[in-house]
């Protein structure tokens, strides 16, 4: 951070409005007012410290591999601005403007890079654009340090993980940036390979257990029927706004969130059904690439809330359908 304040163009960055309105985005979004999250870490909850945290990752990487300063600046420069484009509760309630709206978070991105006057016009005048657009997105091949966000394992799910895993009270014996070095560094081969076998299960564990829990999918849910049911019509301005602005704006909605525990059996969205999309998160141990070695495989689920069918024969807690782990195939 010292180094980023030194820098007058990075300090630039990081005092501009639209970085200084992450402080005020939930980095889970609606699951971040559950009982699923510890209260007492309100500091690491939001997709500003995310952002300083992939950042920092980045910088670290960056700087090890000695990159001249230009490559060093625009990679930390599409670590702090990846969120940018995130709206109050995240991706909770994503679906229901990209919907309505034609938009995502990756077009309120460069919505922010192109258009907003602040920002667009310190990018325009210290960095190619372009550049950032393509680094942020992943596109292997690009520029230099391409590699630190594309991939399974990036700088940032490295955070994201790490940052979700505390929030649910995960203990967690290494450090972000012990996995950057794994990842992306020249070590220990067989060290590296178990470290990030070990953090390849954790994401698969949070994403099981947590994000698409009944609580975790019935707080997206319920972001999302309430825009429904009460035919706001939310416009690009209030996408680009804050929480504080939402709690103002909509007080129901995060009093039922705050709420959700003392509902039995989803009885808050009674006989309503979600989409959701499970993953089953598994390594393949004859492979040394990570591409090849760390995948996922997606399935599109639903779930019907308060009803008796949405118990699983089993007696699964949460009331979710689950597969046995395929963290090895």
């Amino acid at each position: 951070m010292k180094q980023w304040r030194d820098d007058p163009v990075l300090n630039a960055l990081l005092q501009s409005k639209a970085m200084q309105r992450l402080k005020d985005i939930s980095f889970l979004g609606a699951i971040d007012y559950t009982s699923l999250v510890e209260a007492e870490s309100e500091g690491d909850r939001s997709r500003w410290t995310h952002s300083l945290a992939v950042a920092a990752v980045t910088d670290f990487v960056a700087q090890s591999r000695r990159y001249n300063e230009e490559t060093r600046r625009h990679l930390v420069a599409a670590a702090l601005l990846h969120d940018i484009g995130h709206a109050p509760l995240s991706h909770s309630v994503e679906p229901f403007f990209k919907q309505h709206l034609g938009l995502g978070h990756h077009d309120l991105g460069h919505y922010f890079m192109d258009e907003d006057e602040e920002l667009a016009s310190l990018l325009k005048d210290h960095f190619d654009v372009d550049r950032i657009k393509h680094l942020i997105a992943g596109d292997v091949g690009f520029a230099y340090g391409d590699d630190l966000f594309s991939g399974p394992i990036n700088v940032d799910t490295i955070d994201g993980i790490l940052r979700s895993a505390k929030r649910f009270k995960e203990k967690i014996a290494y450090s972000p940036f012990e996995l950057a070095e794994a990842a992306f560094l020249e070590s220990d081969q067989e060290s590296s390979t178990a470290l990030l076998d070990q953090f390849w299960e954790l994401k698969g564990r949070m994403y099981e257990q947590y994000i698409v829990s009944e609580t975790g999918i019935l707080a997206d849910a319920y972001s999302q029927f309430y825009f429904e049911n009460q035919s706001v019509s939310l416009s690009q301005g209030e996408l680009v706004s804050t929480e504080r602005e939402w709690r103002h704006a909509y007080p129901e909605l995060f009093h039922g969130l705050e709420t959700l525990s003392e509902y039995k059996d989803g009885d808050a969205l009674e006989g309503r059904g979600a989409a959701y999309v499970s993953r089953c998160y598994y390594v393949v141990p004859s492979e040394k690439n990570h591409h090849a070695r760390y995948q996922v495989k997606k399935y599109k689920k639903e779930i019907h809330f308060g009803l008796s069918a949405n118990k699983h024969k089993e007696g699964m807690r949460d009331g979710i359908h689950r597969k046995e782990s395929c963290l090895y195939q």
